[in-house]
Parts: C-alpha cells; sequence; structure tokens
C-alpha cells in the first residue's frame, strides 16, 4: 500500500510558509555574529573555567547531571518524541540535523585533538561530576546536540506561530540548551570555548534538518517513516534505562525521556489502530 499522511487531525502536517533566502541567511548569521561579538571578548580559558565552574558547585549536582544529560543525543531525541503527534515536521527536523551535527562534532574533535579540563588540571583544582574525561574536547558534542535540536524545531516551528509565540518559545529553547552548555562546564567536562562553538555549529546543523524538511517534504509525511521513527524511539527507551549511567545523579532525565518515548508510542500505536 502507498505511504500515506496521517488521517488523524492532531497530526496532520500543517502549512509551512516558504522561506526565502534572506531568511535562512538572517537565521544562519545569528551565530556568525554570536562568534564575532564574543571571541574578542573571552578572557583566558583555564581562569574562565574555574570561575565558572566554582560557581556551578553551589548548585545541587543532581541539577547539572540531569541538564548535561539533555545534551545526549538518546535522551533528548526521547524528549523530543512528543512532536511526532503535534507536529511531525518538527520532529523530523531535529532528526534530519543529526548527520550534520554529528559530522561536525567528529570531524573537529579529531582535527583539534584538544585536552579537557581533566587532561589539563589536577582534578582538586575544579569541581568534577561522573566521569573524569581527558581528550576530544573541542567542540562540546551535548551542546551540538542541544542547539541542533533547538534551531531545528524553532526554524520549523517559531515562523507559523507567529511572533508573540514564536519569540517565547525561542526564549524558553535556547534556554533549554544554554543550559546544557553551561552544565558542560559544571561537570568539569568542557572549556567555556568548546560551548559557545558547540552552540553556534550546533545551530547551523539545526538549520539543515529544517531545510531538508522543507526542500523534501514527502520524507516526513510518509507514513512508513513516521512508523520508522516510532520504533526507533521505542528502542531508545528500551536502551536509556538498560545503558550504564555516567551521571547517575540525573536518573530523572532517563526516565523523563524514556517516559516520553513509550507514551508517544502507544498514542501512535492507537491512533493508527483507530485509522484502520
Amino acid at each position: 500500500m502507498a505511504d500515506r499522511p496521517p488521517t488523524d487531525a492532531a497530526s496532520a502536517p500543517t502549512h509551512t510558509p516558504t522561506w526565502q533566502r534572506a531568511q535562512w541567511l538572517r537565521w544562519a548569521g545569528l551565530p556568525l555574529l554570536l562568534l564575532a561579538v564574543t571571541l574578542p571578548l573571552l578572557p583566558a580559558q583555564q581562569p574562565l573555567f574555574l570561575q565558572l565552574n566554582h560557581l556551578a558547585a553551589a548548585e545541587p549536582e543532581a541539577l547539572w547531571a540531569f541538564c548535561t544529560l539533555l545534551g545526549d543525543t538518546n535522551v533528548l531525541f526521547a524528549l523530543l518524541s512528543p512532536l511526532l503527534l503535534w507536529r511531525p515536521q518538527a520532529a523530523m527536523a531535529a532528526m534530519a540535523a543529526v548527520p550534520a551535527g554529528g559530522l561536525f562534532s567528529v570531524l573537529a574533535k579529531h582535527w583539534f585533538d584538544a585536552p579537557r579540563p581533566g587532561g589539563v588540571l589536577d582534578v582538586a583544582q575544579f569541581h568534577l561530576i561522573g566521569p573524569l574525561l581527558s581528550t576530544h574536547s573541542f567542540p562540546s558534542g551535548h551542546t551540538i546536540t542541544a542547539f541542533a535540536a533547538t534551531s531545528a524545531v524553532l526554524a520549523t516551528l517559531a515562523p507559523p506561530l507567529g511572533p508573540r509565540k514564536g519569540t517565547a518559545l525561542m526564549l524558553l529553547l535556547i534556554s533549554a540548551a544554554a543550559a546544557v552548555g553551561f552544565s558542560r562546564v559544571a561537570v568539569g567536562a568542557h572549556w567555556p570555548l568548546d560551548v559557545l562553538v558547540g552552540a553556534c555549529g550546533g545551530w547551523l546543523a539545526g538549520l539543515s534538518g529544517a531545510w531538508l524538511t522543507r526542500r523534501f517534504p514527502a520524507f516526513w509525511q510518509s507514513l512508513t517513516s513516521q512508523r520508522i521513527l516510532a520504533g526507533l524511539w521505542a528502542a531508545i527507551g528500551i536502551w536509556l534505562v538498560w545503558r550504564p549511567l555516567d551521571y547517575p545523579q540525573g536518573i530523572a532525565a532517563i526516565w523523563l525521556a524514556a517516559g516520553c518515548s513509550w507514551l508517544t508510542v502507544a498514542v501512535l500505536l492507537l491512533r493508527w489502530r483507530q485509522t484502520r
């Protein structure tokens, strides 16, 4: 049987305004502007890292462990799974950002091969949460993931929502992604520069995912694609609760993500059964 879009009104694709080249350039220019403004002002990495890390140590470890797990690819995409019930294009855009974000992370980490704080400083000098990491610091992969998902979802949802709701959504998601980035300094895993560049690279990767879903709408409208994605999320939910955990203080993030994926799959199965 040929693929067809879901007939349920809540999951039916909505019209997405066509972006002109100038709009894509404005969104892509945001991280470049951020780098141009902040890099000249960025102080030496070690003192800034120690200052921020010690400042974060005043807060509970569970908070930073929870935030840092939100930058884990499996956890984050499980948390985004309910989008498949509401706006499947946004869910697909986040997934479509993975190739660009992953390629940027892997290539940059191996090209620069920069030591992490744990490879330069004595562990007694900073507050460590989770495992002691020492290599492949630049850029922060967790931050790339968080900002890629944020950018992909915003570029899909914000324009149709209008200025007021779109701005509110932007502030909410960027704040959450920034918390993930800061948590990488708080747990002692990354330098501030790693986080800054990871945020900018992730933002651009997210735009690539949003562009792909606009360029190939038949992909995210396909019922087969959504079923494959639902199966993937079900598997991720199982994997999350069984895999070894580097940040056990943030276990709440694992159960929240797994619960989101299982609930999404259950609703989708019920919906598809009713539309037979």
